[in-house]
């Protein structure tokens, strides 16, 4: 499994970058020879599952590695999450033992992840008591529209049994998803599998991604179209031509329009691929021809490894590397036979199959149903508007209104943004789906890189 992979990439090239963050360079050879000394430190402590409550960093990395090579099964909490929604995470999930880097009081036995790091280093090859049944990992959702739920997954059906790409060799990738989220780990799987670098930026915001960029010499990134936008959107010309971006990945939203325009103009020489996937499919699909949504002849037959239909404009999946189930009980199964419910909703247009954005997040207007996603993508037409989130608010009359809350880019006006986002909305809009109310703000609120609907008031 992904131990496997590392053993195989320690012995094909030792000494060449495996993981880069703030604390430096680890190569394979000694990533390997990390996890072997972890795995007999994580089976002393007697527990089936870790969880970990980290930021991400190579530490982490090595460690969740670890936790499969000694049979364990692992659990990544969104480090964003308070202390009081990891400890209903772990009410919630059984026991286990937690290893954090928080400093924040938790009422339950925490291991310090400094403690892991500081375990003495055995030498590569040496008897670690390594588990012959391969370890699994808990994958949360990421919660921006609930309560998270745990679906439980093998590591080899998440590799998706795919071989090594010679051609991926030497690449770098930076870990733009945070490590708990599905796309994080396929992230970590695709370096792990090709032998490539995989640099963990020192934060998320737009000077700490460039530097990490820039320093590490960057080529390729996957990322939600949110995390897009802010880079590609803060970047001057100059800034751009100055990047060696080969291969831009985008997935965890649905993608707009404006948005692959921009990544077009910006880096002209990129692959541009759309990733779909679900905690509870895997990844499901991918789309390179520049086009929002999918096509159409995708519902007509097997796509990689799963199989795809539409039922009351709900997106079904039915897929061969799915997880085995939830871990927790309280969690509605989306399995209806084989086929899981997404809760995307799509419909088609011609040969395409667009996204309308998820069942969950519908707004009803005195009746009418309103998709905040169409409502985005004008929105996000405006010039000076940086980021969008479209959501619900009560109303005596119609029962809900659409509302808005924007970031701007620095140094517009305000008034002006305004004004022309009143003159896009009546003219692409319904007067249904027009926002009425409409509010700026510093910073919307995200979760993995994706903008968090749940609790919009």
């Amino acid at each position: 499994m992904i131990s496997g992979l590392l053993e195989n990439y320690a012995r094909s090239a030792p000494q060449r970058p495996f993981l880069v963050d703030a604390a430096g360079e680890v190569t394979a050879g000694a990533a390997l020879a990390r996890v072997e000394s972890l795995v007999s430190v994580l089976q002393g402590f007697k527990s089936q599952r870790i969880y970990f409550y980290c930021r991400d960093s190579a530490s982490l990395i090595l460690a969740v590695i670890a936790t499969e090579a000694a049979g364990l099964q692992c659990c990544i909490i969104n480090r964003q999450a308070t202390t009081e929604e990891v400890e209903a995470i772990l009410q919630r999930l059984g026991e286990g033992l937690l290893v954090s880097d928080s400093e924040a009081p938790l009422n339950t036995t925490v291991v310090p992840m400094s403690s892991l790091a500081a375990a003495p280093v055995r030498s590569v090859g040496s008897s670690t008591g390594t588990a012959t049944k391969p370890g699994t990992i808990v994958v949360l959702t990421t919660g921006t529209t609930g309560l998270p739920k745990a679906a439980v997954h093998s590591w080899d059906r998440l590799l998706g049994r795919l071989p090594a790409r010679d051609s991926a060799q030497g690449k770098i990738w930076l870990l733009a998803y945070p490590l708990n989220h599905f796309a994080g780990l396929q992230v970590l799987l695709a370096a792990l599998r090709d032998r490539s670098t995989l640099v963990i930026p020192g934060g998320r915001d737009f000077r700490s991604v460039l530097e990490a960029i820039t320093n590490h010499h960057v080529n390729c990134i996957s990322a939600t179209p949110t995390f897009w936008r802010m880079l590609a959107g803060r970047l001057t010309d100059e800034q751009a031509k100055k990047l060696s971006i080969e291969q831009i990945t985008l997935g965890g939203e649905a993608t707009t329009n404006d948005l692959l325009h921009l990544l077009k103009s910006r880096f002209p020489a990129a692959t541009i691929t759309q990733v779909y996937a679900t905690t509870e499919a895997g990844s499901c699909f991918a789309v390179k021809d520049g086009q929002t949504g999918f096509p159409a002849s995708y519902l007509e037959r097997p796509v990689g490894n799963v199989e795809l239909k539409i039922v009351d404009g709900e997106l079904y999946v039915r897929s061969a590397v799915s997880m085995s189930g939830y871990l927790d009980n309280s969690s509605p199964s989306p399995l209806e036979s084989d086929w899981i419910k997404t809760g995307d909703l799509v419909e088609c247009s011609g040969d395409r199959v667009l996204f309308r954005g998820r069942k969950s997040e519908v707004i009803n207007v005195g009746g009418v149903k309103v998709h905040p996603l169409k409502v985005e993508e004008v929105i996000l037409g405006v010039p000076g508007v940086a980021a969008a989130k479209v959501y619900s608010l009560a109303n005596p009359v119609t029962g809900q209104i659409v509302a808005c809350e924007l970031e701007l880019d620095e140094g517009v006006d305000e008034k002006a943004v305004r004004n022309a986002l009143l003159k896009a909305s009546l003219a692409a809009l319904n007067r249904y789906e027009q926002p009425r109310q409409v509010k700026v703000v510093n910073r919307i609120e995200r979760r993995n890189e994706k903008i968090v609907r749940r609790g919009s008031a």
